[in-house]
């Protein structure tokens, strides 16, 4: 007995097709497709010959390594009849695909790059951030000091001691300062 038969109807024409379109696929992955001197098209699963100019080349595999005088991007019908020398390979070697480890070493070295400019941005932003408090704290400080409000500080053997109109005088010039230097640049 068939193992076919035991499929419902409808699956076998689907398993058909996919079978195919997996064939198809695998055979293409690796062909080589270029003209040859007569204009025919020729297909190969190696390499075209030395001889065979990269103007010459419709299609390359993807994965494909070719030496250094064949290597081309593939070309086009309309580009078969370039007869430039193959001069420009190095050029052409720049448009060769990358193999997935080169382009998996690319994109982590981009995300590195990003997380330290985010980590670089984010500290500027929080240097920002600290330089604005003590900005603000400081002309808080400046405009109670300017109210003339009496003002007592505690010492260091905690006794209360007013502050005299000269220490006043002093840390109201020391705080103008100090906010001129620090507080004149944008978000300070």
């Amino acid at each position: 007995m068939s193992r076919f038969r035991s499929l419902p109807v409808f699956l076998a024409p689907a398993a058909v097709t996919l079978a195919g379109m997996l064939l198809t696929a695998a055979a293409s992955a690796g062909t080589w497709q270029w003209r040859d001197a007569s204009g025919r098209m020729v297909y190969s699963d190696l390499p075209p010959p030395p001889e065979v100019r990269a103007s010459q080349i419709v299609r390359a595999p993807a994965s494909a390594h070719m030496p250094a005088a064949n290597t081309a991007a593939p070309a086009g019908p309309e580009a078969g009849a370039d007869d430039a020398p193959r001069a420009n390979a190095p050029a052409a070697a720049a448009a060769t695909p990358r193999s997935w480890v080169e382009k998996e070493a690319e994109f982590r070295k981009r995300t590195l790059e990003r997380e330290e400019a985010g980590k670089k941005e984010q500290e500027q932003r929080d240097q920002a951030a600290r330089i604005a408090r003590a900005c603000e704290q400081s002309r808080g400080t400046l405009r109670m000091l300017e109210s003339g409000t009496r003002m007592a500080t505690i010492t260091a053997s905690g006794e209360r001691e007013v502050l005299e109109d000269r220490e006043r005088a002093r840390r109201v010039e020391e705080l103008r300062g100090d906010i001129a230097r620090n507080c004149a640049r944008p978000g300070g």
